[in-house]
């Protein structure tokens, strides 16, 4: 046997600790990667939420205290009332923000009238309905 050849199975020291960095750091990365799903398995979903589905929870906007409201003479109606009479047809849902931010994103079923052409248009809107305005 010639002194360049070793024997089978048998690797030198410097080789086999050079692996050892790479084989504990995919250890490690499979790790968190299970931890992970293990956490978004192990969540409780929201109540009324359906069996074995995982629900995030909402982040909406806060009200704004009313107590220096702009028009506070103009009655103000709740999303829920206004839903309601949508659904029934007794009102009209108006967007009155600029055309390009009703263009980006507005309520369902909404007309878009900017808030500097509503006396001009007034003409185009039932009389017989609610007029729910609405700006953000």
């Amino acid at each position: 046997m010639s002194k360049n050849r070793r024997p089978k199975g048998k690797q030198r020291p410097a080789e086999a600790s050079s692996l050892i960095i790479p084989i504990i750091v995919g250890i490690a990365v499979v790790a968190i990667i299970v931890g992970a799903i293990v956490t978004l398995e192990k969540r409780q979903p929201e109540v009324g939420a359906a069996p074995g589905t995982i629900s995030v929870p909402i982040i909406t906007a806060q009200p704004l205290p009313t107590t220096d409201i702009p028009y506070p003479k103009v009655p103000r109606i709740s999303v829920k009332e206004s839903k309601r009479k949508l659904d029934k047809g007794q009102a009209v849902l108006i967007d009155v923000r600029s055309k390009e931010s009703y263009d980006q994103a507005h309520a369902g079923g909404a007309l878009s009238i900017p808030e500097e052409q509503i006396d001009a248009r007034l003409s185009e809107l039932p009389r017989d309905k609610l007029l729910i305005l609405y700006c953000t």
